[in-house]
């Protein structure tokens, strides 16, 4: 089984059980370009990802 991880642009399939910091670096994607949601509840980093958990990555925009 995989995890799903959305972007507005993409989605991608990963393997989960493991951290959700990992499987960004796995996909080329900063930590700090994006908030992480799991069915409505904001991650972190160090937070497991299993198999079958769909992720939503949001963009973080930020201006002056």
């Amino acid at each position: 089984m995989s995890v799903i991880i959305k972007t507005r642009e993409q989605e991608f399939t990963d393997r989960g059980s493991r951290p959700l910091y990992r499987i960004m670096q796995d996909l080329q994607l900063s930590p700090q370009a994006y908030l992480a949601v799991r069915d409505g509840v904001l991650l972190t980093g160090d937070e497991r990802i299993e198999d079958g958990d769909v992720v939503e990555l949001i963009s973080v925009v930020s201006g002056g």
